[in-house]
């Protein structure tokens, strides 16, 4: 199974997009949603997310963990499919950690196997969160030889 667990208020202005791929991923892919921090400064909300994410990888540190970094690496659509299908494959389950706005201390992180950066432009978190279901499905076309426009 592949968790895609995100921080967030809402994503409400692509939540059509969103349930349509929930439709197609059916069992595959699940979308797990925390609230973000209501503390008052930056610090104390990347201190609380962090805290909240690492809560949440504590029960998956079995799991195969990819963390959305600014200083993950880069992958073009084939080696993305690689990654999922090798650790997918090895693994059976891979979480998919999306933060928002300010972030979370990286270097508090526990468990995460892999950082990922999805481009180096900037995307708020909803979108971020549809560019991966996106690239999600598509790896599974591709893995099961689907045509998909790859």
């Amino acid at each position: 199974m592949i968790k895609i667990i995100y921080i967030s208020d809402s994503s409400k202005h692509f939540q059509n997009a969103i349930d349509k791929y929930k439709k197609r991923f059916w069992k595959l892919v699940v979308l797990q949603q925390i609230k973000p921090s209501k503390k008052s400064s930056k610090e104390q909300i990347i201190q609380e997310d962090t805290q909240n994410i690492n809560k949440i990888l504590q029960k998956y540190k079995n799991n195969f963990n990819i963390i959305m970094s600014l200083s993950g690496k880069q992958l073009d659509t084939m080696w993305f499919k690689n990654l999922i299908q090798e650790n997918y494959d090895k693994w059976k389950n891979i979480n998919f950690i999306i933060w928002w706005a300010f972030g979370l201390d990286e270097d508090k992180l526990e468990n995460i196997n892999y950082k990922l950066n999805l481009s180096k432009l900037t995307f708020p978190h909803w979108l971020a969160l549809l560019v991966l279901m996106e690239q999600i499905y598509r790896s599974f076309q591709i893995i099961n030889w689907r045509n998909y426009h790859y």
